[in-house]
């Protein structure tokens, strides 16, 4: 398992700067606290069909099970640990991630059954 981020190849163009874009998204650019994985990022990249906000809501919602499986904690009310804000922090994330993927035109979809450039021509 390898951790990569690059920040000067941020593109969507070719697969390390759909990889290096999710993890900016993500916030996930700290080589001292990776969340996840390339392979895993590559794989979301895969099951979104290279959007790379597509992925990063789906890293996003990853991440939130991975935290949800934690508990808060606080030792003599010196130390606190609050894992459900990590949670919640990633499911606002992921909601973001998916409302920008369709302003940006992950959609895809076209009605009417004509196009603009039809009707210009």
């Amino acid at each position: 398992m390898a951790w990569s981020y690059d920040e000067g190849n941020l593109s969507t163009s070719d697969a390390l700067g759909r990889l290096n874009a999710t993890r900016l998204l993500i916030g996930d650019t700290d080589t001292n606290d990776p969340q996840v994985q390339d392979e895993e990022v590559s794989f979301a990249l895969a099951q979104a069909n290279n959007n790379v906000y597509k992925a990063g809501a789906w890293v996003c919602r990853v991440l939130a099970a991975k935290y949800s499986r934690s508990v808060d904690s606080e030792i003599s009310g010196a130390l606190k640990e609050s894992a459900s804000q990590l949670k919640e922090h990633y499911i606002a994330l992921a909601d973001t991630l998916d409302y920008q993927s369709q302003k940006s035109g992950g959609l895809g979809v076209l009605a009417g059954g004509i196009t603009v450039s039809t009707v210009d021509a």
